[in-house]
């Protein structure tokens, strides 16, 4: 008996030790950088059959890295079902930010699987959008 209890509590640590935590993040999510600054067609990204979502962020900006967070938790939850780009604005002054009039970050447009816009705008409005939409 003095020798099972040690037992058995080696065993709860070493499980402890092993299972995966409820905050750890998908390993190695990453997405593709359409542009830094500049302007382009959006179109030819947009991808068929899967929710698309666009990005625009600022390596300067806090919230775009908290977003960026939770778009690796959606891309690991969702998967193929939805694609994801980010485009960096650089600054307020780029052609990216003034020709999207972009004023506001992080800011995302949302696309769906038919290929149309669903939402866009500053990601407190568009990210329910998406998450409601994705959960249809």
């Amino acid at each position: 008996m003095r020798l099972l209890i040690p037992a058995l509590m080696s065993i709860a640590l070493l499980v402890q030790c092993t299972a995966p935590s409820a905050t750890e993040r998908p390993a190695a999510i990453q997405f593709e950088v359409l542009s830094h600054g500049k302007d382009l067609d959006l179109n030819p990204h947009v991808a068929q059959g899967r929710f698309t979502v666009f990005d625009f962020y600022a390596d300067w900006c806090p919230p775009c890295k908290e977003l960026d967070r939770s778009l690796k938790d959606l891309k690991a939850t969702y998967g193929d079902r939805l694609q994801i780009y980010k485009l960096d604005i650089v600054d307020w002054e780029s052609e990216l930010a003034q020709k999207r009039g972009i004023k506001d970050l992080p800011y995302l447009m949302v696309y769906g699987p038919d290929g149309k816009e669903l939402a866009a705008g500053p990601s407190n409005r568009t990210l329910p959008a998406l998450i409601q939409n994705l959960n249809r």
